[in-house]
């Protein structure tokens, strides 16, 4: 599946019965909640000596995020590995993500997607997930889109929703599925019902393009702003592009300079190149050809062909903001053309981060946290998943979907008369 990222999940959510268990493990799980790790580690490290394979996964955990311990990562293969064999599906399923990226343990593609199959046989979701994006990509097992599709689809019925996402990507791109939109959009709003980041930002584009949903920016520009309140960047960038065009808000160049700012800062380079689209052209801020030049650089190192562009155009000593002289004697705006959001890739490329062992309410009645690498800390960080959305930000060749505007003819020839003419983005599977 073209640009699939493997996004892998550490902990994923499994039903321990922490009651059931001895009552050292709800007392950890108490301890956990209300973020006393140390008590936490000192009642569960006696528990995981005698063999307890829940206690060895928690405190698996804490030793992983450096909680209420010195951070360990050998310490915490160790012990995932030991409650992976005792059958426990959450160890499995971290104990993969161990092997997959090489922490703690030597690399070993292979042996980590025998875990995660074992994880993916006991139902964990997201172990489920984890496979089927080794399927997608064919890492550790043969490509085989139709397996990825089906635990991705399994994954996604339980509720998972960075299955749903991927499968809503999948569908709407016709990657390992016969292309849907109805499809497409039905999977991103399960997975918006649950906040994520991605489906949000999908959405929004869908609604900007009109694409199985009537075209609506308004409906777009509320859908990318909660989704840039999460600090997703392909989102904030979004947000500033219908604040620069004026589609479905105001128009504000102040604003699409903020919320280019908020991306730009995450390393984005289409928000780069269009803050020094703003800063060239005077729009948003006083003109500043240098700042522009600094961005525009920017852009560039990170990949971005507009920027490079503008770049080469400066270097010529001419404004990469205009043409050469027509018949009428007078230079004509050149209209930059915008290329859609990679989505994470970026992000997605990297191995997954852990997620902090906290014990959630569910964990009082029996259920552990499901803890995902693509977080809304780490991504306000500009940590590069979701997970490795490589979340496993798996594949960073996928094509940049253009998302905005659905631009008329005459939306184009407007788009010309200032290079900040550009669409928006929408997400790659993760």
């Amino acid at each position: 599946m073209r640009a699939l990222l493997l996004c892998v999940w550490l902990f994923g959510s499994v039903a321990p019965a922490w009651a059931a268990a001895p009552a050292g493990l709800s007392e950890a799980a108490a301890a956990i909640e209300r973020k006393d790790y140390t008590a936490a580690h000192a009642i569960l490290t006696p528990l995981a000596e005698r063999g307890n394979a829940e206690a060895r996964y928690v405190l698996g955990r804490l030793y992983a995020a450096g909680q209420g311990c010195p951070k360990d990562e050998s310490r915490a293969a160790a012990l995932f590995r030991q409650a992976a064999v005792q059958g426990d599906p959450s160890a499995q399923n971290s104990l993969a993500a161990f092997l997959l990226q090489g922490r703690g343990v030597g690399k070993n593609v292979s042996e980590a997607a025998g875990w995660f199959r074992k994880a993916a046989d006991q139902g964990l979701a997201a172990a489920e997930h984890n496979l089927a994006l080794l399927y997608a990509v064919g890492r550790g097992v043969e490509k085989n889109p139709q397996e990825a599709l089906k635990w991705q689809q399994r994954a996604a019925n339980q509720g998972y929703a960075p299955s749903q996402y991927v499968l809503g990507w999948m569908y709407l791109h016709g990657q390992g599925a016969r292309q849907s939109e109805t499809r497409a959009l039905h999977w991103f709003r399960q997975a918006v019902g649950q906040g994520d980041a991605r489906s949000l930002n999908e959405l929004g584009s869908l609604h900007a393009q009109g694409r199985a949903v009537p075209q609506d920016y308004a409906k777009a520009a509320e859908l990318y702003r909660q989704a840039a309140d999460q600090g997703y960047a392909p989102a904030q960038y979004n947000l500033g592009f219908l604040h620069e065009e004026g589609k479905g808000v105001g128009q504000d160049y102040g604003k699409a300079f903020e919320w280019y700012g908020k991306a730009a800062a995450q390393g984005d380079a289409s928000a780069q190149y269009g803050l020094g689209v703003l800063y060239e052209d005077g729009l948003g801020r006083a003109r500043n050809v240098e700042e522009a030049r600094r961005w525009y650089r920017r852009a560039a190192a990170g990949g971005d062909k507009d920027a490079r562009a503008a770049l080469a155009l400066m270097d010529k000593g001419r404004a990469p903001g205009v043409r050469s002289a027509g018949k009428g004697g007078q230079e004509t705006p050149k209209g930059a053309k915008r290329r859609a959001v990679p989505g994470d890739a970026k992000a997605q490329k990297q191995p997954a981060q852990e997620a902090a062992p906290g014990v959630a309410k569910a964990q009082k009645k029996g259920a552990k946290q499901q803890a995902t690498a693509g977080d809304a800390k780490a991504q306000k960080k500009g940590s590069k998943k979701q997970a490795a959305s490589d979340e496993a930000k798996a594949h960073r060749k996928g094509t940049k979907k253009q998302a905005a505007s659905g631009d008329t003819k005459a939306q184009k020839q407007e788009a010309g008369k200032k290079k900040g003419g550009r669409r928006a983005r929408t997400s790659d599977a993760s």
